[in-house]
């Protein structure tokens, strides 16, 4: 067979490629780490799961609020600080960053809690035009869910730690109507 030449350029694109993949499997196992998870074992570690819906928990605090039920029951309203929208092989690839506050029950005991997330969905080409004019184009939403590292603050989340990720179920034409969330909180002894 034939050998092609190396040159400066072609060396260069595979040195990039080869670190923007690396780059990229550092921030998938990022993710998927335990978040807060301390090395030793302080606290006790629990698995969560259950449902939500929109709701308007929040009365005016923040952008909106979905209501949970399940391991935790109570209210998550959310602050979103940025995103992005860009037009990506026939879809619209929407990002959001931002940080919520959680009021409610871990097994009947009150408490609050605050999360950072990271949301990531995928909508109907031509849906960032809406996004970046303001609008929110809720029906057009195909896919979506989102990470949120959790650090407590009071009661039953008292110093608690964790990550939830949280599952977008959709309708075709209706947007999401509920979102189921999994994940694990490490609580303080």
């Amino acid at each position: 067979p034939m050998r092609v030449p190396l040159t400066l350029r072609s060396t260069l694109r595979s040195r990039r490629t080869i670190i923007i993949l690396g780059f990229a499997l550092l921030m998938v196992l990022s993710l998927a780490a335990p978040v807060g998870a301390d090395d030793d074992d302080d606290g006790e570690r629990i698995t969560i799961s259950g449902n939500s819906t929109p709701s308007l928990c929040n009365g005016d605090r923040g952008a909106g609020a979905i209501e949970l039920t399940g391991d935790l029951t109570g209210c998550l309203i959310f602050f979103p600080k940025r995103f992005t929208c860009e037009e990506l092989n026939g879809f619209a690839l929407y990002r959001e960053w931002g940080r919520e506050v959680f009021e409610g029950e871990l097994k009947g005991e009150e408490g609050k809690f605050r999360t950072r997330y990271f949301l990531e969905a995928t909508y109907a080409a031509g849906s960032c035009a809406e996004f970046n004019s303001g609008g929110f184009p809720f029906a057009a939403q195909i896919t979506g869910g989102c990470d949120h590292r959790v650090r407590g603050v009071s009661g039953a989340f008292d110093d608690a730690r964790g990550l939830i990720t949280f599952h977008d179920v959709i309708k075709p034409g209706s947007g999401a109507t509920n979102f189921l969330y999994s994940g694990h909180l490490r609580l303080d002894d």
